[in-house]
């Protein structure tokens, strides 16, 4: 539906990919990896150009397929409560120039595909094949997007299996520490904060660093 998109915005469905890959770097390159013909590395960037590859190429497991549209769904629920909060803002161009849709918009049912689409209805959507009702394409400022995705947190790689015996050598010199502290420490120090600790990597460490029932913390 998009024919020009006006200096300093980007349209709404794009920015949905530009998130995408910002909140979910790793799934999203596995997916495109997953999704390109051998004499391609990437299909188009678009997350329908994306669906698109996905559901032609006939060696996709159903898993990864489900697995995109949860990154999705969960990209667009991101986006629009964004939108609610009015922490981005999105827009629309008629005849009388530039116009911005309300947070409140964003919380009806009316909202309900705005994103995917990229158009917004003013008037809501017509109730029959022959009516005619005005609709627009959204975008959004590029600079909010930009400054919205950077003050993101980095999404945490997954931790390597490889590194389990650097973890619990780290672990082993935590000892002056209890359990709730030691994980803290992990979880922030600059080794081990790129990677996402969860409980049972930890309980895999701790399982190997075992203590007696009645430690205590050692004296200074």
């Amino acid at each position: 539906m998009i024919d020009f998109c006006p200096d300093g915005y980007v349209p709404l469905h794009e920015a949905r990919f530009t998130a995408a890959k910002v909140w979910y770097p790793e799934q999203i390159s596995a997916l495109e990896t997953a999704a390109a013909p051998p004499s391609e590395t990437k299909p188009d960037n678009s997350l329908d150009a994306l669906a698109r590859a996905l559901s032609q190429h006939p060696g996709i497991p159903d898993a990864l397929r489900h697995e995109f549209q949860d990154i999705v769904n969960q990209t667009v629920h991101r986006l629009r409560n964004f939108l609610h909060q009015d922490k981005l803002k999105a827009y629309y161009f008629d005849e009388d120039g530039c116009h911005s849709v309300s947070r409140q918009f964003w919380a009806t049912a009316h909202a309900d595909g705005a994103i995917e689409s990229g158009t917004y209805w003013p008037f809501g959507k017509p109730s029959s094949l022959h009516e005619s009702r005005p609709c627009y394409s959204l975008f959004l400022r590029q600079s909010d997007v930009d400054a919205l995705l950077s003050d993101q947190p980095v999404k945490k790689r997954s931790f390597p299996r490889s590194k389990m015996p650097e973890l619990v050598s780290a672990l082993r010199a935590l000892d002056h520490l209890n359990r709730e502290e030691q994980r803290e420490a992990l979880r922030t120090s600059p080794e081990f904060g790129q990677y996402r600790l969860t409980d049972r990597v930890l309980r895999e460490a701790e399982k190997q660093v075992p203590r007696n029932a009645g430690w205590k913390r050692p004296r200074p």
